[in-house]
């Protein structure tokens, strides 16, 4: 999927701003942002809920918003959409089953099987877990080439998380489709996703390789002599916290020059501490691209 100068301005305010990106095959995305940013707008643009004011989304060299049979490559549910309340498991299945012309109906009914899921069960009448369980069993059944998961794992227990994600990873790695994942559940992103698009003042950043990124950046701890923060702490780094004379920073490209640099402004400790999406979230989402976060 290639996403093309897309732009949405919703009750006259702009949510997103002439927006281009790829979901490359086989790799599951994160969609990273503070809440209000647009996540859950992007997603329903991208599966046609909503029209755009200009732009394109592009699957196999057509433009969907023109091509609408290439929806069916799409699937989405709308996590605040409660449609769903009123349906039985088996009514639900027969809709999507239907909207799908790929849906795998054999793997369908395995996986209801193997999780105990009772097809005369109503949605409303389950577990928030078993919701969310049958919501991603719905999705890889579909076979739909492109998922675009709002929030899949929030109010998830461990259990039903590991499950969720198990089928998630496993859909991805048998038939190298895609999903964009919308979370704010970082932790969880952190060890899941190929790369992350971070959603900031209604436009996105470039997406970041996460294993990538990580060889390159690198999060120290630094103990100063004195309380004052060197300027080349303030100018070169992204302060993530303070606390008396010690620093933890962030460096986007770590070189031997850097390193040079920092030895230079003699500080008792130089220690590296592991790296997390909480960090580069913190360091691409705060208030400045510099110093401390506000």
């Amino acid at each position: 999927m290639d996403v093309q100068k897309l732009t949405k301005i919703i009750h006259q305010q702009l949510i997103l701003d002439d927006i281009s990106f790829s979901l490359p095959k086989g790799e599951i995305v994160g969609l990273v942002g503070r809440n209000g940013t647009g996540k859950t707008t992007l997603l329903r643009t991208l599966a046609g809920q909503y029209i755009p004011e200009k732009g394109e989304i592009i699957i196999e060299g057509s433009n969907i918003l023109t091509s609408p049979m290439f929806k069916e490559e799409i699937f989405y549910i709308d996590e605040k959409a409660n449609f769903f309340a009123s349906y039985t498991l088996d009514q639900l299945y027969r809709f999507y089953s239907y909207v799908y012309p790929q849906f795998d109906h054999i793997m369908y009914q395995e996986l209801m099987s193997t999780h105990h899921l009772q097809r005369t069960m109503r949605f409303k009448s389950i577990s928030k877990g078993m919701q969310g369980l049958f919501k991603m069993i719905l999705a890889i059944s579909s076979k739909a080439s492109y998922l675009l998961l709002d929030e899949p794992f929030d109010g998830l227990d461990i259990i039903v998380r590991k499950e969720v994600i198990a089928l998630l990873v496993g859909y991805i790695e048998e038939t190298g489709n895609t999903a964009l994942i919308a979370s704010h559940d970082l932790s969880e992103l952190d060890h899941l996703v190929d790369r992350v698009f971070f959603l900031k003042g209604a436009a996105l950043s470039l997406g970041y390789e996460l294993e990538k990124t990580k060889e390159q950046a690198r999060k120290l701890q630094l103990v100063f002599k004195q309380k004052t923060i060197p300027d080349y702490i303030k100018q070169h780094t992204t302060i993530l916290s303070i606390q008396g004379r010690v620093v933890v920073v962030l460096l986007d490209h770590y070189t031997p020059e850097v390193f040079a640099e920092l030895q230079a402004l003699e500080p008792l400790l130089i220690e590296e501490l592991p790296l997390s999406l909480e960090d580069l979230f913190i360091a691409k989402l705060g208030e400045n691209q510099k110093g401390v976060r506000g």
